[in-house]
């Protein structure tokens, strides 16, 4: 017989998916959590843990069955959200459909389904080899971009000006690719920072918009978000618009609920780039920071929908003070000796969650995965936002050993 307690299972156990185990572990729910590493800090905090791989589609799909899951959640990872959507599309359980989280999921599909629907979006080329490319360089005016097709949190991205150097690029992206294929796609220039944040849909409407103002550390990785800011400063009307592109996708993809984390270039002549849709709750605490500056409770509301409870907004305020997701970080690699704090930023933080210890290795940040923690910061006003963040890696400071 089974149990009367609902069952969620949640995909991985990272630092960023402990919120919202706890959340459901608060709701009452027996919380399942998988992944192929049981020293995952997140696991702890669930009733359950399997050690299985959360992108085996037919090991998740088995165990889903056997525990008789209620719903299904790919909290903040990108590799974890087709399978999520393939178990409840299964199942029957809330979720999206498969197909179309495919679709966001894989950088050439996604490409490929904006052309074919009039959306504005970089010239590119879909590849798995230096030969497969070189077949097509001619379609190519330098300089380009070259991603991993399923990677995540800006891994394995490089500006390439010259042929000469797509095969050092061309080997980066394919580290970091699970399916081993590549995306080439032409670089376009920035007006305005590159909008960051994470939307929210409910019965194929959005019913949450929150994208801040990117920032990144220029000296390492232009690539890599160091930094999201809200409110964001662009104009209201061009946020209206990139609202509606979003809505005109989701309905396309027959998207039904779920938070989204969104990435949006907008080039010299005001034409938005939908950059990313990703089909899952952002990364470096943005679902944290929105609740911070806004109440919206993305992290309540994706447990809600996964487990077939509508998702409420009460409270809902206006960003009336300056809010920044920072992320922690070297500019070396080394051994973490300490984070030290300045005296000048104290005031400010509302947070600061470590993701490594004293001794643990430090990576020059050339990806999500070289992060050593995410910093919640609450300003006054902008000028005081921008001459804080003008310093911050002085004022948040990594030491090595």
């Amino acid at each position: 017989m089974k149990s009367s307690k609902k069952k969620i299972l949640i995909l991985g156990g990272t630092s960023f998916q402990i919120p919202c185990i706890q959340y459901a572990k608060s709701k009452g729910y027996h919380v399942v959590t998988c992944g192929y590493d049981p020293e995952s800090p997140g696991h702890q905090y669930g009733d359950e843990y399997h050690n299985i791989s959360t992108t085996n589609y037919k090991a998740v799909l088995k165990l889903s069955r056997k525990l008789e899951i209620d719903g299904i959640l790919a909290y903040a990872s990108d590799p974890a959200a087709p399978i999520a959507a393939y178990v409840s599309e299964k199942m029957g359980l809330p979720g999206n459909p498969y197909k179309s989280v495919k679709i966001l999921s894989e950088k050439d599909l996604y490409r490929s389904f904006l052309r074919k629907h009039k959306f504005n979006t970089p010239w590119y080329g879909g590849f798995s080899t230096l030969e497969d490319f070189a077949a097509n360089s001619s379609e190519f005016t330098y300089p380009v971009i070259v991603k991993p097709v399923d990677s995540s949190g800006s891994k394995g991205i490089s500006a390439v000006n010259k042929f000469w150097e797509m095969g050092k690029a061309i080997t980066y992206a394919i580290q970091f690719s699970r399916c081993k294929r590549f995306i080439v796609e032409e670089f376009i220039e920035k007006k305005y920072p590159q909008l960051d944040g994470d939307i929210f849909v409910y019965d194929g409407k959005i019913i949450a918009y929150y994208l801040g103002d990117q920032g990144n550390d220029e000296a390492i990785n232009p690539f890599v978000p160091a930094s999201i800011n809200y409110p964001s400063l662009l104009a209201s009307e061009l946020h209206e618009k990139i609202q509606k592109e979003l809505q005109r996708a989701i309905e396309l993809l027959h998207i039904n609920l779920g938070g989204f984390n969104i990435e949006v270039i907008i080039d010299d002549k005001d034409n938005i780039f939908l950059m990313e849709i990703g089909a899952r709750n952002g990364g470096n605490c943005i679902p944290e920071i929105i609740k911070c500056a806004s109440n919206v409770d993305m992290i309540k509301m994706s447990v809600d929908t996964c487990m077939g409870v509508e998702p409420q907004i009460l409270n809902r305020k206006d960003i009336v003070k300056f809010y920044t997701t920072y992320v922690i970080h070297s500019k070396k690699d080394g051994r973490l000796k300490s984070v030290r704090l300045d005296d000048k930023i104290t005031d400010y933080v509302l947070d600061i969650k470590l993701m490594l210890e004293q001794g643990d290795e430090v990576f020059k940040f050339m990806g999500s995965n070289c992060t050593v923690g995410i910093g919640l910061l609450e300003f006054p006003n902008v000028d005081v936002r921008n001459n804080m963040m003008s310093q911050i890696d002085e004022l948040i400071a990594v030491e090595l050993e």
